[in-house]
């Protein structure tokens, strides 16, 4: 098994946490532990070229991104917003289409972890190519 390192808001590194310890996360904290420190979490698996980045916005959920590709869950039914998140300490901004729900985003991370590789059964889209989001930039 590779190592796995999950980075926490604050800046911890925690290395080969449970999925237990995960849930916990993904399931039982709320926005304000989603705006300390770089305002988002990232799981790297050694020896992967993507890792996946992830934060939580109430009321919308959990944004997930494959870094460095900027492909992010793509809802097409959802009308798009424009949502913006502080990531290190600079304003990111998100459309609403690609936040999932706390029990999705269990599921994308998890099976990240257990299979080490990106879960396929995911529409992943280029954040920055949806039709009617404007990245501002």
């Amino acid at each position: 098994m590779s190592l796995i390192t999950y980075d926490n808001p604050t800046g911890d590194s925690i290395k080969n946490p449970s999925l237990e310890y995960l849930k916990d996360i993904i399931f039982n904290q709320e926005a304000d532990f989603w705006k300390k420190g770089s305002g988002d979490s990232g799981i790297e698996i050694e020896g992967l070229d993507e890792r996946l980045i992830f934060f939580y916005d109430e009321p919308y959920g959990f944004f997930i991104m494959r870094h460095p590709d900027y492909l992010a869950p793509y809802d097409e039914s959802v009308e798009i917003e424009v949502v913006e998140h502080k990531v290190g300490g600079e304003p990111m901004r998100v459309p609403s289409c690609c936040y999932v729900s706390r029990e999705r985003a269990f599921e994308i991370i998890s099976e990240f972890i257990t299979t080490e590789q990106i879960p396929e059964n995911i529409n992943w889209t280029d954040i920055y190519e949806i039709e009617g989001f404007d990245s501002g930039y």
